[in-house]
């Protein structure tokens, strides 16, 4: 029955319950009070009038007798009429006592005594009226005599029944005032017992409204702390109405909504929203959870030239194709292995159980089936794959580290053209110490750890230092000279090289011109990265630098490589077209290396050709770089183009660039690259 009603009403019941009750105590309180007092008030009044009556007809005889001695030693008549008149009142007085006491309807007991203390006192007054006519027949004396015989035994009788009657109607009060002590007792003891049973039906009723609301919330919050866990199967109560019915259906729906935003959530965190594959946080939980017996491969897939059909088909197809290669992956490994996407056009493969030769197999079956034409709105399209893998044997290998080798293997792949490339195949991975300098780059140039040191450039038709090539070095504070090789390269990658290079353009530009100004006619040269060649303010900035310090715009060289010129070959020849143009010399370095070297050297505005340190290296007895150097200085000088020899070592390289019409020469064989200092000092004594 209470299941059924609300909170709110249990609780009006239960109080309602519990004042009804105390009501009802303080109501038989009331009435048993109220009976007490009145009965107590009525045995007082009516047991204290019985006693005074008892004690009046005690009084009044004692009174009569009094009188009586004092008429019997009364001689004279006119004194005894008066104490007649007073013993007819105390007879009056007495007489009517005994007809009160006689009408308060006392016990049977008590009216027989009562009976016999009216008898006395019949017989009393008779013997005292013939007292009183023996005192005026015959005198006080025979009166006396009579007294004493007859009338004073009666009198004393009288006295001492009167006083016991008189004892006893005290007795009966004091017992009835007891009974009346012993309701009074009952009363409270009932008034407790009514208490004590309100303050048990109260507690009762208590603990069932309690109980009817602490277990289903317990059983509420037990649910909730389940689903907390993630325990979203779990069956919330059913059958209460009212407020804990709401509570519970509210329950309901919430753990029905956080199961299905969490299974929302996961598919978002772990699911990739395209193809439907795990996703790369997912694979990688999937990696580290794999067990440590386990022997397998990771092998990640890359789509090559990916990017160009995005651009002129659309991402829409770009998403299709996506699609479609998800789906042949799939069907083609085993339904224990994993295929994820990790990003873009990468997919990853966890093949377990395998060694190298059937991962080989199975990535190469795979990358068959994904150059198979796909067509896509009747559009076919041909791609290619190239893979990179990394086998792990039983034992823990930290996932990061499998990812990071299968990348630089899938790298060493498209760069090689190959399908597949496992990492232990002369894949190389930078230092750990390369790593940690690219962090502190930024804090080395804030504190001027970097410095440049300067690398002679000898004309050899003059045989003096016109020029030098201004390289950066780094003086770590605890690891002392870093050569550029080991940070320049990855300074470019994270494009720190855009705050790099303008502090040594500054450097130099202001070094040029102390020189300048001190008749030191030597020209330095800096070298331009890629993000430099491509950066707008590139020019504004070198020609803001030269006018600050007054330095010719002649007398600075601008080395670029080849390679500077592949990613926006429009905007980095604009560039040199406007440095060119305000007067700065330019260079090409590395020259050889590159796969369109003529071209450039046909359509750049440049000054100078450095001619590779490959092909320098022995060229007094190598026939082979002795043919290509000697053709590039001719091709060189008929353009109107100046040639540097970097990197000659041996007095024998330098003869015979000398004798073949080399203009400049740079390496070990003239000089090594020296701090400013050094530097000024070697070439003032050099062309002294």
């Amino acid at each position: 029955m209470l299941k059924n009603l609300s909170i709110r009403a249990r609780l009006i019941l239960a109080f309602t319950v519990l004042l009804g009750l105390l009501l009802a105590v303080a109501a038989v309180s009331l009435q048993r009070l109220e009976g007490l007092t009145a009965a107590t008030q009525e045995i007082v009044n009516f047991q204290a009038r019985r006693a005074l009556l008892a004690q009046r007809i005690n009084q009044h005889a004692q009174a009569e007798a009094i009188i009586l001695l004092n008429l019997l030693q009364t001689k004279a008549r006119d004194d005894r009429v008066k104490l007649y008149a007073a013993l007819d009142e105390e007879i009056a007085a007495s007489g009517k006592a005994v007809s009160d006491l006689d009408m308060t309807m006392l016990s049977a007991d008590v009216q027989q005594e009562i009976d016999h203390v009216s008898d006395l006192r019949e017989r009393y007054a008779v013997l005292l009226q013939e007292t009183v006519e023996l005192i005026e027949l015959e005198g006080t004396s025979k009166a006396r005599v009579y007294f004493e015989d007859r009338t004073h035994k009666v009198l004393n009788t009288l006295l001492f029944d009167t006083r016991a009657l008189e004892a006893h109607l005290q007795q009966m009060m004091q017992s009835e005032l007891e009974q009346l002590r012993q309701s009074a007792a009952l009363a409270k003891q009932r008034v407790i017992l009514l208490a004590l049973v309100a303050l048990l039906a109260g507690a009762l009723m208590a603990w069932f409204i309690a109980r009817g609301i602490v277990i289903p919330v317990r059983g509420a919050v037990s649910v909730a702390q389940r689903i907390a866990r993630g325990d979203y199967a779990t069956e919330v109560p059913t059958g209460q109405r009212g407020e804990l019915g709401a509570l519970l259906r509210a329950l309901t729906s919430m753990r029905n909504s956080i199961a299905t935003r969490e299974e929302k959530i996961l598919r978002l965190a772990y699911v990739d929203p395209l193809t439907d594959l795990p996703n790369r946080t997912r694979f990688i939980e999937l990696l580290e959870a794999r067990p440590s017996e386990e022997t397998g491969a990771l092998v990640l897939l890359d789509i090559n030239r990916f990017a160009p059909i995005n651009d002129a088909l659309g991402h829409a197809v770009g998403d299709r194709l996506l699609c479609t290669l998800a789906t042949r992956i799939q069907q083609l490994v085993k339904g224990s292995d994993v295929v994820a996407r990790l990003w873009a056009d990468q997919y990853a493969m966890l093949l377990r159980g395998t060694d190298q030769e059937t991962t080989q197999a199975t990535v190469l079956r795979v990358i068959e089936a994904l150059r198979e034409p796909i067509f896509i709105d009747g559009t076919k399209l041909d791609i290619d794959i190239s893979a990179g893998a990394i086998l792990y044997a039983s034992g823990h290998v930290d996932s990061g580290c499998l990812l990071r080798f299968a990348g630089m293997a899938l790298a060493t792949a498209k760069r090689r053209h190959d399908p597949i490339v496992f990492a232990s195949d002369n894949v190389t991975e930078p230092a750990p110490a390369q790593l940690f300098l690219i962090g502190e780059m930024r804090e080395a140039l804030a504190r001027g750890d970097f410095v440049i040191y300067y690398q002679p450039k000898l004309n050899l038709a003059q045989h003096k230092i016109t020029a030098a090539e201004a390289l950066i070095r780094w003086r770590h504070p605890v690891k002392g000279l870093i050569p550029p090789m080991q940070f320049i390269p990855f300074a470019e990658q994270t494009g720190f090289i855009r705050e790099i290079t303008p502090w040594v353009l500054r450097q130099v530009i202001f070094d040029a011109a102390q020189w300048h100004r001190d008749g030191l006619a030597v020209v330095p040269s800096a070298n331009l990265s890629t993000l430099d060649l491509l950066n707008h303010a590139l020019v504004s900035d070198i020609q803001q630098l030269v006018k600050q310090s007054g330095l010719p715009a002649s007398q600075l060289c601008l080395e670029i490589t080849e390679s500077a010129l592949m990613d926006q070959p429009e905007l980095a020849l604009q560039h040199l077209q406007e440095l060119s143009q305000f007067g700065f010399k330019l260079s090409i370095d590395d020259y050889g290396t590159g796969q369109s070297s003529l071209a450039y050297v046909q359509t750049l505005p440049v000054n100078e050709l450095k001619i590779d340190r490959a092909f320098v290296s022995g060229v007094d007895t190598h026939p082979k770089n002795a043919a290509i150097v000697r053709s590039t200085i001719l091709l060189c000088h008929e353009l109107g183009l100046s040639v540097v020899a970097e990197g000659a070592e041996t007095a024998q390289e330098q003869g015979w660039l000398a004798d073949n019409h080399c203009d400049l020469l740079q390496g070990y064989v003239v000089a090594r690259p020296m701090p400013l200092g050094e530097f000024i000092a070697f070439v003032k004594k050099f062309n002294a």
